[in-house]
């Protein structure tokens, strides 16, 4: 069939839409956020195709859950390359691992590297006997070169090549300081002193200097809790493990060290006795990717492999090359997958699949522009182009101009999101878009729909006195001793191309240095959060220190807050209104109604983590089906529809809805639902206004992507009604926003600006770029040809400067 052809599509928001799709074509599904196009591609079209490839080889035969559609025809095997699906946490995952070019150095080397005589360290030249001594050698296994084998890591850091440790020096100044006051100056509570004081095998008030070693490593490691996992936080390193997990800055109290066995090469000393051109596997596993070609292009011209090792070598530079393509060069092979930007992660996905060359396939694509900077699109589009002259239909969901101006074919949902979206708009070309009248996005390209217009403060630098924040000798990551002033009162954007440094100048470096300002402010109420949040600690973070002089002005915030695309939760139970606090002022609301009380319902009733849960799912909804060890396909639970509650929880309505019900309302229908109780709907009404309304209240945070988290942690804060003076710090807030709410975020943002408070923006849109006072852009490449300023200053001046790589895309308009 030449077409998917779909009738009455009505999953989420859809309204029963009929669409026919073009197979073998370049296809850009857009519209507003929230308006249907995720659930069309996603919901239907991939999982349909999932389902339907699965049970032709003969799993699940018969299985069938909700109908979502009438009919589908014209669907064949499909690939989803999307943010919630491809994210990894592991700290083991890293970019060679993923690429599998670590697995062909790893081959590389215990072939053709060259080996050091382990008793007189001379490189053997020829054969496996040493010239020099005569000491035979032998080769290693392959698993001897990797540091998530243990046959090859290092034991002393198992394969991390770094690990931090507490710096005794600095805490114990002198002989004279007591384990009680070393507690103290690193603000624990009262509670935690008085489970440390009944725990230690020694008087708390005694100088630390007198204590014996063991009971030393005691106050260190925790190793007097007997085992207790639940406690161990009460002990220095897990502490101060907390605290640098909340990004603090440490000040050189927990520091992050290169493990001084392996010298932060990851691998084990038998595997650094292997070269090839003076190189062991651990130093070429630090090179970025860039690098690493350099670096074969050179061991290839020597000619001196066999013709197995040069066809390792050349496959090693053709995967390399195709990753430098993509924009990836900045990354090392040792780059951890869960450092990765949502767009990095993207477009390694993407890569491994146009290197297997397969077609017929079906591939969707969720924002894979996220994260690049105009300059850096260019070759990633042409690689999706790729993708479908190999004989594939890639259908990409985007807002991205640049990739809607290439499709071959564009389908347009809306008119706007949630319950006002979920119809076809326009089907056809990009000029017929332009021209489409009841199109968002066609109003916004055609530029019929405008930015909103904003005055620009260009003199703020022109006073002296002006308030300003200013990083001093930063060297974070790849920073170059970098000293940058960001006025304050105004909204400072951060940009540059891909590994610049951005992040690492402002979530790396200026914010671990504002938790450590206010947290020394209100130690009290900094100790409660280190003793709430010790159970939950998971050793998934990436080795990042933080390195610089000073931070100067922070004196003149009240308070600052963050606003990442970090996870906000992988459990299928989080979901927004857990996360912004009115979950337990909703059911709170449901056990107050009479029939309630008369059935003796608790709140607690009303969770379905707890006595509401229905006993055949647990309250999650469905069940999981496991056709093999690395995929989960999930069916609704057939004893509660896909409710999770129990009966007796579901017979209680509020407004002649159930809780089940009201868990599956939007958030721009939850604040008329909810309109007389304001400290409910005060959040809700933010998260309207950022283009979120679409959102149900009872959608698992698990399944929202970076630019939904972002959103959803500013509405929080916003929503606490702070007084002013307060610094947010956002990154890359428009991933996933089209025009038309990046329109809704602007005006969001000049309101916090004209309410007293300021804004830093890490971001590569154009739009919200022309709508800072000051940009400071760091470059002029990725990793380390980068994180230095190479421009900064109003919009304007940014366009006016030749050194500037992003004043060129600016579109300023007087």
């Amino acid at each position: 069939m030449k077409s998917i052809d779909i009738k009455a599509a009505r999953v989420h928001n859809l309204k029963e839409i009929d669409i026919s799709i073009p197979k073998n074509k370049l296809i850009v599904a857009t519209g507003v956020s929230g308006s249907g196009k995720s659930s069309l591609m996603f919901d239907i079209i991939f999982e349909e195709g999932r389902r339907e490839y699965l049970q032709s080889i003969g799993m699940f035969a018969g299985l069938e859950d909700e109908r979502k559609f009438d009919s589908i025809s014209g669907i064949g095997p499909t690939v989803a390359v999307q943010q919630s699906i491809v994210r990894q946490s592991n700290p083991r995952s890293t970019v060679g691992s993923r690429t599998q070019l670590l697995g062909l150095l790893g081959l590389l080397y215990s072939s053709e590297g060259q080996i050091s005589c382990s008793e007189c360290e001379a490189l053997i030249e020829n054969g496996l006997t040493c010239s020099e001594c005569g000491n035979e050698e032998e080769r290693l296994e392959m698993s001897y070169f990797s540091h998530n084998n243990a046959n090859g890591m290092c034991m002393k850091c198992s394969g991390r090549g770094a690990y931090y440790h507490v710096n005794m020096e600095k805490l114990v100044p002198n002989d004279r300081i007591t384990v009680r006051e070393i507690f103290d100056s690193i603000g624990v509570t009262p509670g935690i002193g008085r489970v440390i004081e009944r725990n230690l095998k020694s008087n708390m008030d005694m100088p630390y200097s007198q204590l014996s070693e063991e009971i030393k490593d005691e106050v260190i490691n925790g190793h007097y809790i007997n085992n207790n996992s639940a406690n161990q936080s009460f002990c220095l390193s897990r502490i101060l493990q907390i605290r640098h997990k909340k990004g603090e800055y440490m000040n050189g109290l927990y520091e992050l060290i290169a493990c001084p066995e392996c010298d932060g090469f990851r691998i084990g000393e038998e595997a650094r006795r292997v070269f090839i051109n003076g190189r062991h596997i651990g130093e070429v596993g630090k090179m970025t990717l860039v690098e690493l070609k350099t670096f074969f292009d050179s061991v290839l011209e020597q000619g001196r492999f066999t013709q197995s090792g040069i066809n390792l070598i050349r496959d090693i530079l053709r995967k390399t090359s195709s990753l430098i393509n993509a924009r990836l060069g900045h990354l090392s092979l040792y780059r951890e997958m869960s450092s990765l930007s949502g767009g990095e992660i993207q477009r390694l996905f993407l890569n491994s699949h146009l290197e297997s060359k397969m077609e017929s396939l079906i591939y969707i694509l969720d924002e894979p522009t996220v994260g690049l900077h105009e300059s850096e699109k260019a070759e990633l589009l042409k690689s999706i182009y790729a993708l479908k002259e190999l004989g594939n239909t890639v259908i990409v969901v985007e807002h991205d101009k640049s990739t809607i101006e290439m499709a071959d074919y564009i389908i347009d949902i809306g008119p706007k999101a949630g319950v006002e979206g979920g119809k076809v708009i326009y089907e056809g070309s990009y000029e017929g878009l332009l021209q489409c009248e009841d199109s968002l996005t066609g109003q916004y390209l055609s530029g019929r729909a405008k930015m909103p217009d904003r005055r620009l403060k260009s003199d703020i630098f022109q006073d002296d006195a002006s308030p300003r924040l200013t990083i001093r000798n930063a060297r974070t990551n790849n920073l170059k001793d970098v000293t940058v002033s960001l006025p304050l009162g105004v909204i400072v954007g951060v940009a540059g191309v891909s590994g610049c440094g951005k992040s690492s100048l402002i979530s790396d470096t200026l914010v671990p240095f504002l938790r450590s300002y206010f947290r020394d402010q209100s130690k009290g109420s900094s100790a409660a959060n280190i003793e709430d949040s010790s159970n939950d600690f998971e050793d998934d973070s990436t080795l990042i220190e933080t390195i610089a002089e000073s931070l100067d002005g922070v004196e003149y915030l009240s308070g600052f807050a963050e606003v990442s695309q970090a996870p906000i939760g992988r459990n299928i139970n989080s979901n927004p209104i857990t996360f912004i606090k009115i979950w337990d002022k909703i059911r709170k609301l449901f056990a107050e109604q009479l029939e309630a009380r008369q059935l003796h319902l608790s709140a607690g009733h009303f969770s379905f983590n707890s006595d509401g849960a229905c006993p055949e799912c647990g309250g999650s909804g469905r069940k999981a089906v496991f056709p093999g060890a690395t995929m989960k396909i999930y069916t609704t639970c057939t004893e509660c529809k896909g409710k999770r509650y129990n009966d007796e929880a579901l017979k209680v309505r509020y407004k002649g809805k159930t809780i089940s019900e009201v868990l599956d309302l939007q958030v721009s229908e939850a604040v008329s639902f909810f309109e007389e109780h304001k400290a409910i709907v005060a959040t809700l009404e933010v998260m309207e206004r950022i283009g979120m309304g679409y959102i149900t209240l009872g959608q698992p945070t698990s399944t929202m992507s970076g630019g939904e988290a972002q959103r959803l942690k500013l509405a929080k804060e916003i929503g606490k009604k702070r007084k002013g003076n307060i610094l947010y710090v956002m990154d890359e807030p428009t991933t996933g926003l089209s025009l038309y709410d990046t329109a809704q975020l602007i005006k969001l943002l000049n309101e916090l600006v004209a309410n007293g408070n300021s804004v830093i923006v890490i971001e590569h849109n154009h739009e919200v770029l022309e709508s800072c006072d000051w940009i400071i852009e760091l470059g002029p490449e990725g990793g380390s040809g980068g994180g230095r300023i190479i421009a900064e200053g109003p919009p304007q001046a940014l366009k006016n400067n030749p050194d500037s790589i992003t004043g060129k895309y600016l579109e300023l308009h007087s």
